[in-house]
């Protein structure tokens, strides 16, 4: 290889390993708490994950779970990338709601009935679309049964 080829080769090589280098943009977290209710009324044993909403959303993959206590309260934690904290993703999320009441129903028995309506838990399906800001969020859920 002449000295002439080599130079473009070499500074090809650094522009394609500096752009593979980049790191994708870090989602920004956010405080989320709230009550989730069933027609008016809080309650336990929800399971509760919010994910980025497909249309609205940052595109970033980053997700926050938490279980609703006694109260029906809930307090959002995440964990990204082997990081964890308390909050959620700021942006556009839709609310996924599961019973984990429920329970897994063994075979030839009748499931036991959920508290929520199953389209709360997909993201697909969920009517549940909150958007979170940066600072403090207090996020109430209305799930109509």
């Amino acid at each position: 290889m002449s000295i002439g080829i080599r130079q473009p080769v070499i500074a090809l090589f650094v522009v394609v390993l500096t752009i593979g280098c980049r790191r994708a943009k870090e989602p920004e977290f956010a405080p989320v708490h709230g009550v989730v209710r069933v027609n008016g009324v809080p309650e336990r044993g929800l399971s509760v994950s919010f994910a980025p909403d497909p249309e609205k959303g940052t595109g970033i993959p980053a997700f926050a779970r938490s279980k609703t206590d006694e109260q029906g309260r809930y307090t959002m934690k995440y964990e990204y990338r082997g990081k964890e904290g308390n909050g959620a993703p700021v942006g556009w999320q839709r609310a996924i709601i599961i019973d984990t009441k429920v329970g897994v129903t063994p075979q030839g028995q009748e499931p036991k009935p959920s508290s929520i309506p199953y389209s709360y838990s997909s993201l697909t399906t969920t009517p549940l679309l909150k958007e979170v800001k940066s600072g403090d969020n207090t996020i109430d859920l209305d799930v109509q049964k």
